[in-house]
């Protein structure tokens, strides 16, 4: 730890290109199909798409949809609690109907990836 103004400051991780670097290769998440066509499973790739742009582990800020019975659970990694896991992602359920859930989440989301905004109404 270093020392900033007689406060310790932790170390960051490491950055997310060397992060995607390693686990590119070889991840539990890795879905390859009969074609050679490779997609990734893990949380917070909306697309399933196996690239660097939507990898939910290399990315600091991700953003993952997924259904609970009646409800929708929107998760967001959050990027200042990298070092914290149990506090890094922050998640939230949303018991509404159709467009109501539509626009609860394009508004809890907005802002946080904006190039994921057409992909997260798909998702739904």
């Amino acid at each position: 730890p270093r020392r900033v103004s007689g406060l310790v400051k932790p170390r960051q991780m490491a950055a997310p290109q060397f992060i995607w670097e390693l686990v590119k290769g070889h991840n539990s998440f890795l879905r390859k199909n009969l074609h050679g066509k490779i997609f990734s499973a893990e949380p917070g790739n909306l697309y399933n798409k196996h690239s660097y742009k939507y990898s939910g582990l290399a990315n600091a800020k991700t953003v993952d949809i997924r259904a609970e019975g009646d409800a929708i659970k929107v998760s967001k990694k959050r990027s200042k609690c990298v070092n914290q896991p149990a506090k890094s992602v922050a998640s939230g359920v949303s018991k509404k109907s159709g467009r109501r859930v539509l626009r609860s989440v394009a508004k809890e989301v907005a802002g946080y990836r904006p190039d994921l905004k057409v992909r997260r109404r798909q998702r739904n």
